[in-house]
């Protein structure tokens, strides 16, 4: 079904030509995220396809595409896909804020993803009606991507670069620590307590956001390599200092 979405997103978007490859895609969840790289941006121009706008330009010598989400799974894949097939980028780099599933964190701490968990699949147990819902009871439904030959292979997380990652250890945080963990992504907010350690417990997750893993799903499906950031309970400004600082140490 998600391949079949993509193809007809590429369809309505004019399916459009291969562009000269880029070293980075960007992508961030919203204007207040996107804004300070956008400033940074040198030879700046922008280019709409479909309801997304790109924006192209220079940050430390590298050649970078520039996105946004809005924070919705959906407009995540189809915004990443589009840019993964015009732009062919070396790396996607998606970034923003994150509300905390693992308790050790701390405000402005900023986790690199080892790995990305798109939590959102769930099933529950067969109940009847006036028996009321636990959501504490519900079994993990991991996502079923395609490969090769046309075969589903559940995907319980996807795994982040590794090369992307070690320039990512490198890196100081203006507030806060760099802590690698595992980005859990939904169209969800959880605020319940034990659910939230429930969902940290199940899938492993570090903390939340609405697309991260969902990028990071396009990646794999794609064959381009992921790293994301995450500031947990930050500013928009902060994740994107943070990224900046990445751009620059990446070769």
């Amino acid at each position: 079904m998600i391949r079949l979405i993509l193809l007809a997103l590429l369809a309505l978007a004019g399916a459009p030509l291969q562009a000269a490859p880029t070293d980075l895609l960007l992508v961030a969840p919203d204007d207040a995220t996107l804004a300070p790289v956008l400033k940074k941006l040198a030879d700046a121009r922008s280019e709409s396809r479909a309801a997304w706008t790109y924006w192209f330009g220079q940050l430390h010598g590298k050649s970078v595409v520039l996105t946004r989400t809005e924070g919705d799974p959906l407009n995540a894949v189809a915004a990443t896909t589009l840019a993964v097939r015009r732009h062919q980028p070396k790396l996607i780099v998606v970034f923003g804020t994150a509300r905390a599933h693992d308790p050790a964190l701390r405000a402005h701490d900023v986790v690199v993803s080892e790995k990305f968990v798109a939590f959102d699949g769930l099933v529950s147990p067969p109940t009847r009606l006036g028996g009321g819902s636990d959501s504490l009871t519900w079994k993990k439904l991991p996502h079923l991507l395609m490969t090769a030959g046309e075969r589903e292979a559940a995907a319980p997380f996807f795994p982040a670069s590794a090369t992307a990652l070690a320039v990512a250890r490198t890196l100081s945080p203006e507030r806060g620590r760099v802590i690698i963990g595992a980005l859990g992504s939904a169209n969800q907010v959880n605020r319940e307590a034990d659910r939230i350690a429930w969902l940290h417990a199940q899938w492993g997750t570090s903390c939340e956001d609405g697309e991260s893993a969902h990028v990071a799903g396009v990646g794999k499906l794609l064959d381009t390599p992921v790293i994301g950031f995450r500031v947990i309970d930050g500013a928009p400004e902060e994740a994107a200092k943070f990224a900046l600082k990445f751009v620059e140490a990446w070769k």
